[in-house]
């Protein structure tokens, strides 16, 4: 025994856990032993004084018929059922379930089902989209660095080369296909990081490495969205993948600086394609400009040349129809006609054979002609010089 239950005489010490007893100063939790002393509460006492509160409030005043036992279990059924209650969120929708086994969604609000353990509610959050890193995990802490994880991220492409990849995939629960989520997929993360890695493997491997590092990035994204869509879909998993993003995509590290220069090199290409997309933009226009400037002056003469040969023909027609009517007279205009188109403009010495001379011999048939020509030019020549000083 750790302590002695012996007594020494009028003034011992007394035994127990609690120092003295006797002498008017026994031990005990609540203050002291026998000699006048307090004593310790009456745990039945306790009891039967609980008992006597209990029977003033039940009707009849007795614990011992059946209607105070019905009352009480009925006050603790009505307890239990309020436990039913529940209230949805609004980004949650609420899952009902009878004895395990699906009954209803509920919305946003205040309601009601069977309490443990006959009903249960799940309610899964519809509105928050959350991320999943392939490849890497975010920093913790104040650095805030992220740690590369090479057994996700490094991957074999369709030219037998490794490109280090790293994405982040974007999902949701599906408010319309919740239970789906509740009763299909057990670990969502888990579920959805393997099926999108394992799309991403697949894309890259049918694919070269250098579209991968340049232009084809967002094709990937969308491609691996969509298979792995696809994949849950399947599953009956009941989430939707908004965005696939490509986070970071570069060569391995012992060859990063060739592929910067083949990269380099490409975009040197693609500029030099580009400006001459903008030549041939600016060029192709003016040229087609300029032939149908050609073609309209070509039809143009061919209009005029076609009129004038159709009203030359139609003159013709009207001098061979005046021939028919009077061939003499006709053929005698078109000699006077001519003669006046040719010798209109050169200068004439008119000679009359029949003429003679003022004695009476034969003069050399000369007449003087009045160069009426000339003194035309002169008179316009004066007239110009005149107004040009």
């Amino acid at each position: 025994m750790p302590w002695s239950n012996q007594s020494g005489g009028g003034g011992g010490n007394g035994g127990g856990p609690w120092g003295r007893g006797g002498g008017g100063n026994g031990g005990g939790p609540w203050g002291g032993g026998g000699g006048g002393g307090k004593t310790p509460p009456d745990l039945e006492d306790l009891l039967r004084r609980g008992q006597d509160r209990l029977r003033g409030v039940m009707p009849g005043g007795s614990m011992g018929g059946g209607r105070g036992l019905l009352i009480a279990a009925g006050l603790a059924v009505g307890a239990w059922l309020l436990t039913g209650l529940y209230t949805v969120a609004p980004q949650q929708v609420g899952i009902e379930t009878i004895f395990g086994r699906y009954t209803g969604t509920t919305g946003q609000g205040l309601h009601y089902n069977f309490p443990y353990p006959i009903g249960g509610v799940v309610k899964p959050n519809v509105g928050q989209v959350n991320s999943i890193p392939v490849g890497y995990r975010a920093g913790i802490g104040a650095q805030g660095r992220g740690r590369d994880m090479p057994e996700e991220s490094l991957m074999l492409t369709g030219d037998e080369n490794i490109v280090d990849l790293d994405f982040e995939v974007q999902w949701r629960v599906n408010p319309l296909k919740a239970s789906d989520y509740v009763f299909n997929l057990e670990n969502p993360e888990g579920t959805i990081k393997a099926l999108a890695e394992s799309a991403m493997r697949e894309v890259v491997g049918r694919r070269n490495i250098q579209p991968i590092l340049t232009n084809e990035q967002s094709s990937v994204a969308e491609e691996v969205k969509a298979m792995t869509q696809k994949a849950l879909d399947d599953y009956g998993a009941g989430v939707t993948i908004p965005v696939v993003q490509l986070v970071s995509v570069n060569p391995p590290p012992e060859v990063r600086p060739a592929f910067i220069d083949v990269n380099a090199a490409q975009q040197d290409a693609e500029r030099s394609q580009n400006e001459a997309r903008t030549y041939a933009s600016r060029e192709v226009p003016q040229a087609r400009g300029k032939a149908s400037q050609i073609v309209q002056a070509a039809e143009a003469y061919r209009t005029q040349a076609t009129a004038e040969a159709t009203g030359q023909a139609a003159r013709f027609q009207q001098v061979y129809d005046s021939y028919k009517i009077a061939p003499a007279v006709s053929r005698e205009r078109i000699f006077l006609e001519t003669m006046e188109r040719v010798l209109g403009s050169v200068n004439k010495v008119i000679i009359d054979q029949g003429s003679a001379g003022a004695n009476g011999a034969a003069a050399a048939g000369v007449l003087p002609v009045l160069p009426l020509s000339e003194f035309g030019r002169s008179a316009q020549g004066q007239q110009t010089g005149g107004g040009a000083r």
